[in-house]
Formats: C-alpha cells, sequence, structure tokens
C-alpha cells in the first residue's frame, strides 16, 4: 500500500517526584490541512531537500520493463491506487525522469463554458512534473506533463496526465505541441502493444470509456480547492493545454545532445508557461475557448524524489 501520513503526537510525561497522580494533557489534535499546506511541505520536505547534485543521464525502458507494462496486473494500480507517493517496491518504468515545478491554474475572466469545480475556481497549489517517456532519440522525443492539484482537508489530490501522442514528435522542443488529455490513437506497433494492455486494465478498474488516450476531467469538475464537492458539475470534454510563445522559443533550437531538464530550469518565474483551452464533445479545434493559465509560481527543479516517489494516478470515469 502506499505510505499514508501519520501524525505523530508526542506525549509529555513529568519526571518530579510526587506521590500524587501525574495529570497528562490531552492530546492534540493535528487540524485538517489546507491545498497549500500540502503542496507546501511536498515541495519543501520532499523536493527541495532531494534536488540532484549531478542530473542522472536519460534511459529509456529495458525490454523486461516493457513485458511488465504489458501486464494488467501492473498497469491496472495506475488507475485504482490514490495517493501522492509511489508504493514501496514499485518504481516508473517509463517517464521516469523529470523535473517538477510549482504551479498556479489561473482562471480567465469570463472564461465561457460555465464549467464547475477547479475548472471554476482555479488552483493556487499545483505541483507539476515534465517528464519525457523514454530517452530522446536523434530526431524525436515524446514530451510529457502531469498535474498534482492539491485538495484541503481530508480528501486526496487530483492528478491529470496530459500529452500531445504517445507516438514520437519531430524534435526535441518540449514545448513544440499541444497537450491533451484526449490523444489520438498509437500509430507505432509497440506503442499500439502498449496502449492495448492498458486498455485491457481500464476493462478489469470498469473505465465507462476504456480508450487510454481518453481521461476524464469529471473529478477536476467536481470538486473545490477547499474539498467541497459540487452538487451538479459540469465538466468539459476536452482540455487543450497549449504552450505560450515563451515557452516555445525557450528550446526552439534544442537538440538530441540538450538535456530539457536544464532547459526547463530556463523558465521564468510569474510567467505562464501553458494557456488552457476547453473543447466541448464533437467541436473542432477552432472552436477551442480560453480557460486560463498555468503560471510558473518557483525555480523548475529535478529531483531523486520526483523521479523515485513522486506518483500521479491516472483517471478515468467509471460505468
Amino acid at each position: 500500500m502506499l505510505p499514508r501520513l501519520i501524525c505523530l503526537l508526542a506525549i509529555t510525561a513529568s519526571g518530579c517526584q510526587s506521590a500524587g497522580p501525574v495529570a497528562h494533557a490531552p492530546n492534540p489534535v493535528a487540524p485538517p490541512r489546507t491545498a497549500c499546506q500540502k503542496a507546501d511541505s511536498m515541495w519543501h520536505d520532499r523536493i527541495i531537500p532531494s534536488r540532484y547534485d549531478q542530473l542522472p543521464p536519460l534511459t529509456t525502458p529495458g525490454i523486461f520493463d516493457v513485458l511488465k507494462l504489458l501486464t494488467t496486473r501492473f498497469s491496472v494500480k495506475a488507475l485504482t491506487v490514490e495517493g501522492d507517493e509511489l508504493e514501496e517496491g514499485r518504481r516508473k518504468l517509463i517517464h521516469a525522469f523529470g523535473a517538477e515545478a510549482r504551479l498556479r491554474l489561473v482562471i480567465s475572466p469570463g472564461a465561457a463554458g460555465g464549467y464547475t469545480g477547479i475548472f471554476q475556481s482555479g488552483a493556487e497549489c499545483v505541483i507539476g512534473r515534465f517528464s519525457l517517456a523514454s530517452k530522446p532519440a536523434i530526431d524525436t522525443s515524446i514530451p510529457a506533463l502531469a498535474l498534482k492539484v492539491f485538495i484541503g482537508g481530508d480528501r486526496p489530490s487530483l492528478n491529470l496526465h496530459l500529452m500531445h501522442s504517445i507516438d514520437d514528435q519531430a524534435g526535441h522542443n518540449f514545448f513544440a505541441r499541444t497537450f491533451s488529455n484526449i490523444l489520438p490513437p498509437a500509430n507505432a506497433f509497440a506503442k499500439r502493444l502498449l496502449a492495448s494492455a492498458f486498455e485491457r486494465s481500464a476493462v478489469q478498474f470498469g473505465a465507462s470509456d476504456p480508450d487510454p488516450g481518453r481521461l476524464t476531467l469529471e473529478h477536476l469538475a467536481g470538486t473545490l480547492p477547499d474539498g467541497a464537492r459540487v452538487a451538479a458539475p459540469k465538466t468539459p470534454y476536452q482540455l487543450l493545454v497549449k504552450p505560450t510563445a515563451s515557452s516555445r522559443a525557450l528550446m526552439q533550437d534544442a537538440d538530441a545532445e540538450d538535456d530539457f531538464r536544464l532547459k526547463l530550469a530556463g523558465l521564468p518565474v510569474g510567467q505562464a508557461v501553458y494557456e488552457l483551452y476547453t473543447l466541448a464533445e464533437g467541436d473542432p479545434a477552432e472552436r477551442a475557448r480560453l480557460l486560463g493559465e498555468l503560471v510558473l509560481a518557483a525555480p523548475v527543479v529535478s529531483s531523486h524524489y520526483g523521479d523515485e516517489k513522486l506518483y500521479f494516478q491516472h483517471n478515468m470515469a467509471r460505468k
């Protein structure tokens, strides 16, 4: 099971030699933490202290890693396990190396769509992870973004995985393409095999739509940052996460010799990294409507914790 936060209650005992009974103060009860307190704890207590002194080399999944990914037993846990950390003994087989960022989801005034939950309130305390699926090839790469939206009280974080495609993209500009929660079908044979394995896991999970390229947004539309549930959620069908012009320019000349993690460290704090757009089901891309921005709130870092422990659940709607 994933490690859970354990509140340690310190009890002080008196050492005096009185013959009378020793009075004990009642055990203090830890107050519920806010979303930002949770994010602060992860960032300052886990990610920052474990920053790399020297970045590890990027690697490609081995044959045994790929075989493990093809098993339902392994991949179904990505759908069923909640929490913020990988189970003991479990490691990232793909997207194993990346960089972490503190982000703010800022909803634009008058954003169209009337969506609810996080899509209406925004979120001040988000931790994102930029990663590549594997070591980049000479002419191609496979970038991705995962978001962890922290929720106050005893509610778990809400997670979202975003990519342009699970197939390789031309070039090494991490910000060359728009990411989304809905991906096109894979073209490469090996990627089709992986997608088929994940689809079997989604069926076992009980997903209403087992297509591995379709991740739901319902959990984000149904919850507010303080943990309150939305009575009648309204959810966008598709989220488009479009890199800003300054983000694209940062890596426009990147090649296979450039380490994307070092490039990402150059993103300016306080500026929008992505613009977010929404699409209703069946709408063409040209009808996308602006929702807001993801703004960088702290310098991007790469860490042992991010690579070895930080976990993002895949979210698919159940039947």
